[in-house]
């Protein structure tokens, strides 16, 4: 609590001192705040602020002229683009395509499969091979809501620059996103980015009057970046604490006399668990800098330091071990896993007083090299070094000490003059067991690639110690083989994106119908077509991704949707030509099929053969304006919701978000 006051504190602190001085000072007649995807514009509104030169040779910004800012003044840049010597500036995202798409699973494209609400145990629809190749500690289910090094946004602004979301999302969901970032002068910039994510429970008797609230999630971020007079000396740089709080309900309790689709109206539904809770938090320190001395010579390093440590709790273990959520309870002074029985004599013996699971994390890692271009020439070589421990504070012997991994790898990229590209990069650890290798490409047609990866099972599949779930052992390299294609063709008004793509995984790790971790011992083919298409005509448009895919997957280890539908169809309008507005209704679709059921106490996904996710199209209805630098949506959620059915399950157990009306806020403030 304490955390969370000083932080909020600090914010209130930035905020007051410069909130005046965001609004515009000046404006131009018949001038728009700014211009935005395709609608008529005002006039340039871009004006360099006074600057005075101090006796370092740096240049000091006067926020006190009054000059009109905005997005073309106010640039920012990610940091692969500076490692890959790509001068490439982004403005500002000001249009107001999909700004209602707040929830993490709907700005993913739906290709994530949630809890049903905002904030909750998350992962991918198809399978996803690992990123890079080393010891991970494989705690995934909440990642994907905290900040990444290639989404920092770096910049180097003209004037203060702020950026506030704020979405009461409907169905006691929040969410609240707020950036700052200021120049404390021409070669140093700071900000700051804060997110809040709030939801409660969904399974939970009308009439309870207890604590609902289901999730509870606070990421704070300090960045910075400096460049030296000169540009030879660059540095990136960011701190993220990130604290994710979860009441775990562990799915609906599936009561005698009545099937899952007949529950959906979740009228007096009961959650399985009551008392349970999981508790994942995290220190990132991420540092990237580089020296220039030649175009074609420069060396560069990239620093990382994390601490991490998640917990579950479940004080209701023994009921909820009593009716099956939890596979097995173990024996006194035993590791002989017990399932429920009717025999006391084993009930009695048995742990049961609660479930109690903790991992502390700790990883260094140093990434050091050479990279270089010419003309149209890219390389990049380096030494990569991690040193992480591993923790489990019920089974000293499970712990892992300083364990040392060294990786070398090699980057090569080529433009050719006709804006054709082709690259490739290696990656092998020093011992020759871990090897990554991908290459891709782009053509002005076509677009081919292809990837290898092999690299070691998570921590947490290899090692994991509780009162319900035990296991240790060495596990194969999981090997993943991806080749694909794909192209755009453009007639006139419509696009389409036709593509292809074929997987192979050979060691696969996976959680059972138990939720125990096993290993495939034969490879898993996995075929997916695709087809975007995307038309506009005057204010219609419409867009549209289908893909198909089927498995060579004999004994149904890796359950997919056959068949996976978006669509949109939207028009734009313009009112007193100041509002300019989008309206239109978004529909999702996918084909039924058994979806991994999530078990909290490990936080990870599990195959389950209970309940069969139905097919169902799901609707929404939305409005998104803009006037002037503030925009605003309105959504409809779920909308058909009574048309085609009481709803759908968006994971086993956990219905998704029934027919709400969201509300949300985009202000973006630049002097």
């Amino acid at each position: 609590m304490k955390l969370r006051i000083y932080i909020l504190t600090i914010i209130g602190l930035l905020f007051s001192g410069l909130l005046k001085a965001q609004f515009p000072s000046t404006t131009q007649q018949g001038g728009s705040a700014f211009p935005t995807n395709g609608f008529p514009t005002g006039n340039q509104q871009d004006k360099d602020a006074k600057k005075a030169t101090n006796s370092n040779g740096r240049i000091g910004l006067d926020d006190s002229t009054k000059v009109v800012y905005g997005p073309t003044s106010t640039r920012y840049f990610l940091e692969e683009d500076v490692v890959n010597n790509r001068k490439r500036l982004y403005n500002i995202d000001t249009i107001i395509d999909g700004i209602h798409n707040y929830n993490f699973v709907q700005r993913n494209k739906n290709l994530y499969q949630d809890l049903g609400n905002l904030g909750t145990a998350i992962r991918p629809v198809f399978y996803k091979a690992p990123e890079q190749i080393g010891t991970l500690l494989g705690y995934d289910a909440f990642t994907l809501y905290t900040f990444k090094p290639n989404q920092v946004r770096y910049y180097n602004t003209k004037s203060p620059f702020t950026n506030i979301i704020y979405v009461p999302g409907g169905g006691e969901q929040d969410l609240l996103q707020f950036e700052l970032s200021r120049n404390i002068d021409s070669l140093w910039n700071v900000g700051l980015n804060v997110q809040r994510i709030t939801a409660n429970k969904t399974l939970v008797d009308q009439t309870s009057t207890g604590d609902n609230s289901s999730i509870g999630h606070w990421d704070f971020m300090v960045h910075s970046n400096y460049q030296t007079k000169n540009k030879k000396y660059s540095l990136l740089a960011y701190f993220n604490l990130s604290d994710h709080n979860s009441n775990d309900q562990g799915g609906v309790v599936l009561e005698s006399g009545r099937d899952y689709q007949g529950m959906l109206a979740l009228a007096d539904n009961r959650p399985t668990l009551t008392v349970a809770s999981t508790r994942d938090n995290s220190y990132n320190l991420h540092v990237y800098h580089e020296y220039v001395g030649y175009k074609a010579f420069q060396i560069f390093q990239t620093l990382d330091y994390q601490t991490r440590r998640v917990r579950f709790g479940d004080k209701g273990f023994s009921a909820a071990w009593q009716t099956g959520f939890y596979p097995y309870a173990f024996k006194k002074n035993l590791e002989t896993p017990y399932r429920y029985a009717a025999d006391t004599s084993i009930t009695n013996n048995v742990v049961l007083d609660s479930l109690y699971n903790e991992s502390k994390y700790s990883n260094f890692e140093a990434k050091t090299g050479i990279k270089g271009f010419y003309k149209g020439f890219n390389y990049r070589m380096h030494l990569r070094t991690r040193i992480f421990n591993y923790t489990n504070p019920l089974k000293s012997a499970y712990n892992i000490s300083n364990k040392n991994e060294n990786f070398l790898g090699l980057w090569l990229n080529q433009y050719f003059k006709d804006s054709t590209r082709v690259f490739g990069e290696v990656e092998f650890s020093t011992d020759l067991k871990n090897l990554r290798i991908n290459g891709e490409f782009q053509g002005k047609w076509l677009n081919v690639g292809g990837s290898f990866i092999s690299t070691p099972a998570t921590l947490v599949q290899q090692r994991t110690y509780n009162n319900g779930f035990r296991w240790t052992g060495e596990l194969d390299n999981v090997k993943t083989t991806n080749v694909y294609a794909y192209t755009n063709l453009k007639f006139k008004q419509l696009v389409l994106r036709p593509s292809a793509d074929i997987t192979k995984v050979s060691s696969y790790t996976y959680f059972d119908t138990l939720a125990y971790v096993q290993q495939s011992k034969k490879d898993i083919e996995i075929y997916r077509v695709g087809l975007g298409f995307d038309f506009r005509k005057g204010h219609f448009s419409t867009t549209n991704q289908i893909y198909y895919t089927t498995t060579g997957d004999e004994d149904n280890l890796m359950r997919i949707p056959k068949l996976f539908i978006n669509s949109r169809v939207a028009f734009d309008l313009l009112y007193r030509k100041k509002l300019f507005i989008q309206t239109g209704l978004e529909f999702h679709y996918k084909s039924s099929y058994y979806a991994d059921a999530y078990m909290p106490a490990i936080q990870q996904f599990h195959l389950q053969d209970k309940q069969l996710i139905e097919g169902y199209l799901q609707a929404d209805a939305f409005a998104d304006m803009r006037i002037n630098r503030v925009r605003i949506f309105l959504k409809f959620a779920h909308v058909n919701k009574g048309l085609l059915g009481n709803g759908y399950y968006a994971s086993p157990g956990f219905a998704g978000m029934g027919r709400v009306l969201a509300f949300g806020v985009h202000w973006l403030l630049f002097d």
